[in-house]
């Protein structure tokens, strides 16, 4: 009889059993929490054509991405919150890129301008819009004394914004007009090369290799 007054089942207002009720009931509401930020998306902007510096980015040049939340943080602009007027990007982002808010730039800030080159000789065909060109200048033979001078490059790594190749001033199926983006540094020597001394062609640059590509 002493024995079973000695055994008697806990109750339920013990201090040790409500702490640890109450334990397991934050661990449940904690990993309901982060199975929820964890599939939790949030929609973001996309380019859904290549963006280049010195182009103005309008909606149009956009798309509108889902991505998990908790691999973005502030990184990248939320599509929620509009888009800057008279925008554009410090560097190329490729078609299908999450656009980085870093990347965004007014336009007006950019220290270089767009230039349009006409070439007269063919153009590689790696080269389109969003792609990298170095561009060189052979100043034009002034006789049969002259002895030319060795052609100069005059820009490198410059992002092509726009191309229309078989320009009809250099004949059928030759020659190309190529905008490109030319850093304030290098303005002054396209601009003297485009006195129309000079022949000018250009070569497709190596891709640029960015920490942080904005791929999702």
């Amino acid at each position: 009889m002493e024995l079973s007054k000695r055994i008697r089942r806990p109750k339920w207002t013990d201090a040790r059993l409500l702490v640890g009720a109450v334990l397991v009931v934050v661990a449940i509401v904690a990993t309901y929490l982060l199975i929820s930020a964890a599939n939790a998306t949030t929609r973001v902007w996309a380019s859904a054509v290549p963006l280049v510096p010195g182009q103005v980015v309008s909606a149009d040049d956009l798309t509108v991405a889902e991505v998990n939340l908790a691999d973005i943080g502030d990184k990248y602009l939320s599509a929620d919150a509009g888009f800057p007027d008279h925008s554009s990007v410090r560097a190329v982002i490729a078609a299908g890129e999450l656009l980085p808010a870093s990347a965004l730039a007014p336009i007006a800030e950019l220290e270089g301008r767009i230039v349009a080159i006409d070439v007269a000789g063919s153009v590689p065909t790696v080269v389109d819009t969003g792609s990298l060109v170095d561009v060189w200048a052979q100043p034009s033979s002034q006789g049969l004394d002259d002895e030319g001078v060795d052609p100069q490059q005059i820009v490198t790594s410059a992002p092509v914004s726009n191309i229309t190749r078989e320009v009809g001033s250099f004949g059928v199926g030759d020659g190309a007009r190529i905008e490109v983006f030319v850093a304030s540094a290098e303005l002054a020597d396209v601009l003297g090369a485009l006195d129309g001394n000079s022949v000018l062609s250009v070569v497709g640059a190596p891709a640029e290799v960015r920490a942080e590509s904005g791929q999702s």
